[in-house]
């Protein structure tokens, strides 16, 4: 595949769009003013840059990483979707070198349709009766992803993304970053990742009864 320039590369599953006709020589912080498929959704917090980009009916989120970052995290989303995971699908990767910069790397997952991030079902009318099931939903992901032997590392409700479903709260891991796969866990990992999830939530409520 011709590369546009500042790629050193880009790996993409089958059925992908090519996105070379986006802006890489910038950083993604600037994309909005670059390019007409850039989107405005509904985003959790973030510690990257993210943006979301459409190609006809199907979106796509782009998200600025460390150089190699995205391509472990990619790995990890993959080895989810074939455990049966609740997670968003990896779509490709790419390590892009920018003059004057260090090279970074873009993880590019599929936008989970229909979904919301937390701050939604607290702010939108129509969703309160779904913000009291959050922590059941996100609780019964970890116990999924620790039942398949994934370590998440950094559980929050952040990291996670709320579908609807027959009236039910689905949740879906977001972010893979500090995630790992094992072929079990033990009970310190599991002790740790309830103790992360722990602390980051009662930050977020905090946030919220704040704001």
């Amino acid at each position: 595949m011709p590369l546009a320039p500042g790629f050193r590369s880009l790996d993409l599953r089958p059925g992908a769009p090519d996105f070379l006709d986006l802006p890489w020589h910038l950083p993604l912080a600037e994309w909005d003013a670059a390019s007409p498929r850039i989107v405005d959704l509904l985003r959790g917090i973030s510690r990257h840059e993210v943006r979301f980009v459409a190609y006809g009916s199907a979106v796509f989120a782009f998200k600025e990483l460390a150089a190699d970052a995205a391509e472990r995290e990619y790995d990890l989303l993959v080895g989810m979707e074939e455990r049966g995971l609740p997670a968003v699908v990896a779509v490709g990767h790419a390590i892009v070198e920018r003059q004057g910069d260090q090279p970074v790397s873009m993880l590019i997952t599929r936008f989970l349709d229909a979904s919301l991030p937390y701050r939604a079902l607290f702010q939108h009318p129509g969703f309160e009766r779904y913000s009291e099931r959050l922590i059941d939903a996100i609780a019964g992901l970890l116990v999924r992803f620790h039942v398949a032997g994934v370590y998440w590392g950094d559980c929050s409700l952040s990291n996670t993304l709320f579908r609807r479903d027959a009236g039910e709260l689905g949740a879906y891991l977001v972010d893979a970053e500090t995630s790992e796969m094992h072929e079990s866990l033990s009970d310190g990992q599991r002790r740790q990742d309830l103790m992360i999830l722990e602390e980051n939530i009662a930050g977020e409520l905090a946030d919220l009864a704040a704001f």
